[in-house]
């Protein structure tokens, strides 16, 4: 076997161990991964600006939000993302409601790091 096919083959493998039994509960899971992509574009932006690859991970965020039906809960989004008012800005904008992040929680979080 090639190093590539046993590098795909360790991946499939470790596919066996995530726990998602239904395809929302999998859709769910790459949603929120996708937040912490957005995250990272944003920091490796130009100066901190929006970027093609925010646009990207943006545009993925949106299909599979409107998939879902709802917002991924503001506990599993990267800070920034609430302290900028991202996420709240994106749900207002998609007409998709959300429980509104309890910015005492989110301060005392950035603290914490």
């Amino acid at each position: 076997m090639t190093d590539r096919a046993r590098e795909l083959q360790e991946a499939i493998d470790s596919a066996d161990l995530e726990p998602f039994t239904t395809l929302e509960e999998a859709a769910a899971d790459e949603l929120m991964r996708l937040w912490d992509d957005l995250a990272d574009q944003i920091r490796q932006a130009r100066d901190g600006c929006w970027s093609i690859g925010c646009e990207a991970k943006s545009h993925r965020i949106a299909v599979l939000t409107r998939a879902l039906g709802r917002a991924t809960p503001w506990q599993q989004i990267p800070i920034e993302l609430l302290d900028t008012g991202i996420y709240q800005r994106f749900h207002d904008l998609m007409g998709i409601a959300y429980e509104h992040p309890d910015m005492t929680v989110v301060a005392e979080m950035r603290a914490a790091r």
